[in-house]
């Protein structure tokens, strides 16, 4: 009897899950001379600091409004960066869109990272807002302060607005000098059972870990870097020196790996730009990207 409520309730939330974009859908439709809505169609790309010739945020959008396209008069994107004032980046004109799969106008637009360089500047760990406004032929305009919460998500994923950080992703292997903290947890309280943090610096190896209690991580546990800490949480550190080539880090998979988590923090080797450069719990063994900004 239990198994048949839980399935009809299942049945009801399924039904309600799909109704809803439909609802969402139909009453924008419905009110369109109240207003007009740019669709996110999908998004690509991430900002890299230490990739930034090749780093390319794109998006495909697309236009309603009462009149399936005709009111638009262009879509202008702003810049900004970590708050700064806004600068025009460009202006999309209806014959940069083509009508779409649903009969109305989408375009696809990039906004590169060199351009944000050279427009506006920022620094690793920056956040670019990248912000639409849409303008239509009757002098009405719509961007983020138009926009209600069931138009951000849901058929329509309108928020007239994408923030991008600006990552550094440490991915061709060169050393970043700095002191690392490596902050450890145990949702069991016991300690991790063989799983490690392992980092090599110009072929020099180092494990880090919450030490087992238990006596079959004896010999494990000599192999690691010193630890501060109880059986539920703590931390090691290590120094990366100036004078370092190349730096892997990486994870190791023991034994309840579901009880595992961790963070690697960085600060420059002078204490400054103290971030959080990577986190993960119950990860996938190898080798891990670090987002240090300098």
């Amino acid at each position: 009897m239990m198994k048949k409520i839980i399935y009809l309730f299942v049945l009801a939330f399924i039904f309600n899950s799909c109704e809803e974009p439909d609802n969402t859908v139909n009453f924008v439709l419905d009110n369109f001379d109240k207003g007009a809505v740019i669709r996110t169609i999908s998004t690509s790309g991430d900002y890299n600091f230490y990739n930034q010739n090749t780093s390319v945020f794109s998006v495909e959008i697309e236009e309603h409004d009462a009149e399936n396209g005709d009111l638009m008069q262009n879509v202008e994107i702003f810049l900004s960066v970590d708050g700064s004032s806004e600068v025009l980046y460009t202006t999309l004109q209806p014959n940069d869109f083509s009508i779409g799969p649903t009969g109305l106008p989408r375009a696809t637009f990039q906004v590169p990272l060199s351009d944000v360089k050279s427009k506006i500047g920022f620094i690793g760990g920056s956040t670019v807002k990248i912000r639409l406004q849409l303008n239509l032929t009757n002098g009405k305009t719509y961007s983020e302060d138009e926009v209600t919460g069931s138009m951000t998500g849901s058929y329509f994923a309108s928020p007239f607005v994408y923030n991008k950080i600006v990552l550094c992703n440490v991915t061709d292997g060169s050393a970043v000098p700095g002191v690392y903290t490596i902050k450890m947890q145990d949702s069991y309280g016991d300690g991790w059972q063989d799983s490690r943090v392992k980092l090599t610096v110009d072929g020099e190896v180092y494990f880090f870990a919450m030490p087992s209690p238990y006596a079959s991580g004896v010999e494990i546990n000599k192999t690691l870097e010193a630890y501060t800490g109880d059986d539920n949480s703590g931390y090691s550190t290590i120094t990366i020196p100036a004078n370092a080539s190349e730096m892997k880090w990486e994870w190791i998979v023991g034994r309840y790996p579901e009880e595992t988590s961790y963070t690697i923090s960085y600060t420059k080797l002078d204490g400054t730009r103290a971030q959080d450069s990577y986190n993960e719990a119950n990860g996938p063994g190898g080798v891990k990207i670090l987002s240090v900004c300098q």
